[in-house]
């Protein structure tokens, strides 16, 4: 990502681009979906969820749930819950990936695939201050709302519940902030079954990744670069019943759509030391 530096006046205010986040923590429930209803959230736009073909031969998607505290930026602190679902742009063939074990979503960081590529579209976004909100909407095309996030984390649980401004709750969740040793040398061996040794070492000792995050066509048909630093204290673990909890509102907009997304955790990630940059919009085409 070779971003250069500009700034977008927005009421006044003189945001800087590239958009620097120093200090954040987040947490991240990677699933499956639905593929027809997350392809049904993708309509009017300029891409489609990537399959995930699973053991049985079901057509899935995959998409990550995230609670992230931004402590320390150029702009202001803020916290953000987001929906995401990765895609690939209309027009050309639509990676198949065989679901191997919960290591499988998170192919984008470890593949590293210009097939794959590094898409995610966000549907949706609540964030808990107006700045970033409407920045986000009137130059990204991100379809941000304002609302209330509680995210709460200490060394051993971490939960999130989100309520956009003029909604009933959508989701909260519960899951372990880390696990132990067993567990890491767990996800380790099926990180190996899934890509290969030398893949996952070298998905393993990568400084940063790079994300693409895109806008919405119906606001504005924008995407952006984040170039994200890897944080060695990240922990990852498989998604399980007994200490990991999920509850999602159907009286809620939002809560009926993830519920018809058939959202299904299978990995979670816990980055206690996020750090990124943000690039400014580019046009999608």
């Amino acid at each position: 990502m070779n971003s250069q530096p500009t700034s977008i006046i927005h009421k006044g205010v003189s945001v800087e681009l590239p958009f620097i986040v120093d200090q954040a923590t987040s947490v991240s429930l990677y699933s499956l979906l639905d593929y027809e209803s997350a392809s049904s959230l993708c309509d009017g736009e300029n891409f489609t969820p990537i399959i995930i073909k699973t053991a049985s031969g079901e057509k899935k998607a995959a998409g990550v749930v995230s609670a992230l505290d931004y402590k320390k930026t150029s702009l202001v602190p803020y916290l953000e819950w987001s929906m995401g679902i990765f895609v690939v742009p209309t027009g050309g063939n639509i990676p198949e990936i065989k679901f191997t074990n919960e290591t499988t979503l998170f192919f984008q960081s470890i593949l590293n695939d210009v097939t794959v590529g590094n898409y995610v579209f966000c549907p949706k976004l609540v964030l808990n201050e107006p700045l970033p909100t409407e920045v986000g909407v009137e130059y990204y095309g991100y379809p941000k709302e304002l609302g209330d996030i509680a995210y709460n984390y200490d060394q051993n649980v971490s939960h999130f519940i989100v309520s956009p401004k003029n909604d009933q709750w959508i989701m909260k969740a519960s899951v372990p902030t880390k696990r132990g040793i067993l567990c890491k040398f767990g996800l380790l061996w099926a990180m190996v079954k899934a890509y290969g040794l030398s893949t996952s070492i070298k998905a393993m000792t990568q400084k940063y990744f790079t994300v693409t995050l895109l806008g919405s066509a119906k606001i504005l048909a924008k995407k952006a670069y984040m170039k994200v630093q890897n944080d060695p204290q990240t922990q990852m673990f498989p998604w399980t019943n007994n200490d990991c909890k999920i509850e999602i509102n159907p009286a809620s907009k939002w809560g009926e759509i993830i519920m018809e997304l058939n959202i299904q955790p299978q990995l979670v990630c816990h980055v206690p030391n996020l750090k990124f940059e943000f690039s400014e919009p580019f046009d999608q085409k």
